[in-house]
């Protein structure tokens, strides 16, 4: 198996942002979109927007996490402080 290099996945790296983007912008839309037809709804009532919302908070995390070397339950690493943040570590 060919080891990847740093040069190769920041290439990769910056081709998912640009494709990010493109889906970003497609998300603020239908956000805005919806938030403009249905002003009285909150995210709390959506459970499977919830989940989607919550999805993307972690997956930021789980990279910084993965390329510094931490599991997603590392008390160092920001994923068990986003889960946290989340109210999924219920003390």
């Amino acid at each position: 198996m060919k080891k990847v290099t740093k040069i190769e996945y920041s290439k990769k790296m910056e081709k998912n942002r640009r494709d990010f983007d493109k889906l970003w912008q497609k998300i603020v839309i239908d956000t805005n979109d919806f938030v403009k037809d249905n002003p009285d709804i909150s995210v709390y009532s959506l459970v499977d927007i919830g989940h989607f919302i919550d999805d993307l908070s972690l997956s930021g995390a789980w990279i910084c996490d993965r390329i510094n070397g931490y599991n997603y339950d590392s008390k160092k690493g920001l994923t068990k402080k986003m889960r946290k943040i989340l109210g999924f570590l219920i003390p």
